[in-house]
């Protein structure tokens, strides 16, 4: 293959990446809103952040 062949292939896998890791930061945004019914860090205590005060045992 030509260099400038390989130049865009890189170029174009890079830019791809991009598109999809923005895509999943922006799911992550998302579900950490705020305003959300159940928000996803129902604990927010010191210590505690992520760690849901309550689970569904079933």
């Amino acid at each position: 293959m030509e260099k400038s062949t390989i130049v865009a292939i890189v170029v174009l896998l890079v830019v791809v990446v991009g598109f999809i890791f923005k895509k999943l930061m922006d799911s992550e945004v998302k579900k950490n809103d705020p305003t959300l019914d159940d928000p996803r860090d129902s604990d927010t205590q010191l210590g505690n952040q992520g760690v849901k005060s309550h689970r569904d045992k079933h």
